[in-house]
């Protein structure tokens, strides 16, 4: 009798311990019995690459289970169950499996019957389940409580990793729960809401480099953007072809891809207005897409901060914001409403080509008719100054370089027009300014200048400007800057450098202010020895060689503030009465390399004002024709004559 009741006792507890083992969650195998080692502590979870994910189940008691599959042609994912619609796959599904992926063994405990209800291992439980393209499981796990701990990770700045605990499912499980890092930060809010982060609100999955056109329709206003190839930049076609803004286009395709709905809403169960001439049509086209993809959003009612929309590839209706809110940043009414919004707002358009294409400027003013500026090369020679004695000089690079900044990269205050038939309002059909650009393979193009005085309500004369390419009808309306810093004298295009000469060729120096003694400086460079003169008087042993130096060193290379007017009364008045003049002699050198003559280059300078503090000097060089304006940092240099011992 004793041995029967031994024999049922063992065979209750037996059965008890696979009815505990089944409401664990364990498989119902006489292996179950035996304990499996855990996994090492700050080890990966899982042992597959989860990157190579291809399907993805999730589920719960409470929620309806949930499938998605990654299509790899568009690089997307799709819902499957319970519904069809793409998936978000960046914010959600992608962001689930590199927690996965990225989980860490922080440490472990046994499964029991309290740990499995206290960590959050119950009905309500999130359970995932990953498998490749194969259709190998390569992750089934379910996702517990965060824990409060947090795994510190030192650096430049400390960071606290969140934690949660996880448990194994399918023939990975065993008998243990591990705590795990959670690089989301929070794992279970990307569960929230009925999983609604899991279905794409955006309308829209751009692939910038497979978009050939966007076209936006506002009742009868339609607006094309295009380009042939992914590489080539967008150009409007409708209304009219134009160039493109780049970063606004770069802006909007942002905008329009980043569009999201606040909600989803079934099709039927919302009643859309029957109003199409008030309805926004957005629709793209991708390379080699047999249609376009169009959105429509409807008008609003009264006092609504959404309006709803539909998608042709998409079943479902987006309730899209006006406004900015706290889930959404990117907002309906943020798209253009004109096409000025995306079209470049530069006067003409310069690429590399066009550059190296372009042959010469012709500058043109009514104040200089028959003494046009015009600026040629020849192919792989700098640019020449055609001086109106038809002689070639140099060009100063830095005033070339301003005028194609302005003209090509500078923006335009605003269109005037794009019909413009009569220039007359413009002031363009008499222009202040021609500039006409020649290439050696491209068409010429003319740009037109104009000034437009008109009477303000207060009595003022008000002036505008306008800008126009000939042969077109659009105007553009200018700043007065972009007018007055184009060069239309030739003397505005000469170098602005005065002398550049080598210090180890001077051989002497002189300055005199007016009213002062001469100060008469001899060098050597080789001999490294300086005799100095102050009028007839021998003051080589009071002459500091270091400020000497310093001052050849500072002088040596002069260079003017402004070009000016070889007949400029202003200058020619000015030194008339001299405040001051400076020289320097450098060794010359036959073509054999022996010395030849002394050269003397001489500077005088006047001041800009006769009573008070000049502003800045006039100034005329004995080597080149005209007048400069020298800044009062540059006369400073040659006046510092301290270069003698206090006695």
């Amino acid at each position: 009798m004793k041995i029967f009741v031994s024999i049922i006792l063992i065979l209750c507890t037996a059965g008890l311990a696979t009815l505990s083992l089944q409401q664990l969650g364990r498989v119902d195998f006489l292996d179950s019995f035996s304990t499996e080692p855990a996994k090492e502590d700050f080890a990966p979870l899982f042992d597959h690459n989860l990157l190579a994910t291809s399907s993805v189940v999730i589920k719960t008691a409470d929620q309806a289970k949930m499938k998605f599959s990654f299509d790899p042609e568009n690089r997307l994912w799709f819902g499957t169950e319970p519904w069809q619609d793409r998936a978000d796959g960046p914010k959600a599904i992608e962001s689930l499996i590199l927690f996965a992926h990225n989980a860490e063994i922080q440490d472990h405990i046994e499964v029991n019957a309290e740990t499995i209800k206290e960590l959050g291992f119950d009905e309500k439980a999130i359970h995932a389940r990953f498998t490749n393209s194969l259709g190998d499981t390569i992750a089934d796990f379910s996702i517990g409580k965060s824990s409060a701990w947090k795994k510190k990770i030192k650096g430049e700045k400390e960071i606290l990793l969140p934690t949660v605990y996880l448990r194994l499912k399918g023939p990975d499980a065993d008998d243990h729960i591990y705590l795990c890092t959670d690089t989301t930060g929070d794992i279970h809010s990307l569960f929230e809401d009925k999983f609604r982060a899991f279905r794409d609100h955006r309308p829209f999955a751009l692939n910038k480099s497979t978009l050939q056109q966007v076209r936006l329709l506002r009742g009868k206003t339609e607006i094309v953007l295009s380009h042939p190839r992914p590489d080539a930049p967008w150009v409007l076609t409708k209304p009219l072809e134009l160039a493109t803004d780049g970063n606004a286009v770069m802006k909007f395709l942002a905008n329009l891809s980043k569009l999201e709905a606040i909600a989803l809403h079934p099709t039927g169960s919302i009643t859309l207005p029957d109003t199409p001439e008030d309805t926004l049509e957005v629709a793209v086209t991708s390379f080699g897409a047999d249609e376009e993809i169009t959105l429509k959003v409807y008008p609003p009612s009264e006092g609504a901060g959404s309006s709803y929309a539909t998608i042709s590839n998409r079943d479902v209706v987006f309730e899209l914001p006006l406004i900015a809110t706290q889930k959404t940043s990117n907002y309906i009414t943020q798209l253009p409403n004109s096409v000025n919004e995306l079209r470049s707002r530069q006067m003409m358009q310069w690429s590399k080509h066009t550059r190296s294409d372009l042959r010469s400027i012709i500058v043109r003013s009514p104040q200089t008719p028959a003494e046009p500026v015009i600026v040629a090369r020849i192919p792989g020679s700098p640019y020449k100054l055609i001086t109106p004695s038809n002689k070639k000089e140099a060009i100063d690079e830095s005033v070339f370089a301003e005028l194609m900044q302005k003209i090509a990269l500078t923006p335009i205050k605003d269109f005037a027009s794009d019909a413009a038939v009569d220039l007359s309002p413009f002031g363009l059909d008499k222009p202040s300014i021609i500039v006409d650009f020649l290439f050696f393979e491209s068409k010429h193009m003319q740009l037109l200048f104009g000034k437009v005085t008109r009477k303000a309500e207060d009595g003022t004369n008000t002036e505008s400007y306008y800008a126009s390419l000939r042969g077109t009808q659009i105007v553009w309306e200018v700043t007065p800057e972009i007018v007055s810093s184009i060069p239309t004298r030739y003397w505005s295009w000469q170098p602005k450098d005065i002398w550049n000469l080598p210090v180890i060729d001077i051989k002497q120096f002189t300055a005199q202010q007016t009213g002062k003694e001469k100060l008469t400086v001899d060098y050597n460079y080789l001999e490294d020895s300086l005799v100095a003169k102050l009028g007839d008087k021998d003051m080589s042993d009071q002459l500091l060689p270091e400020r000497a130096k310093f001052f050849l060193n500072a002088n040596h290379l002069l260079i003017a503030q402004k070009r000016l007017s070889p007949n400029n009364t202003a200058a020619i008045e000015a030194l008339k009465t001299p405040a001051f003049t400076a020289s320097i002699s450098v060794q010359e050198f036959d073509n054999e390399g022996m010395p030849s003559q002394l050269s003397t280059y001489t500077l005088t300078l006047g001041k800009s004002s006769k009573s008070g503090r000049s502003a800045f000097y006039y100034a005329k060089a004995s080597n080149i024709d005209g007048y400069f304006i020298l800044s009062l940092y540059t006369v400073g240099k040659l006046a510092a004559l301290d270069l003698f011992e206090e006695e």
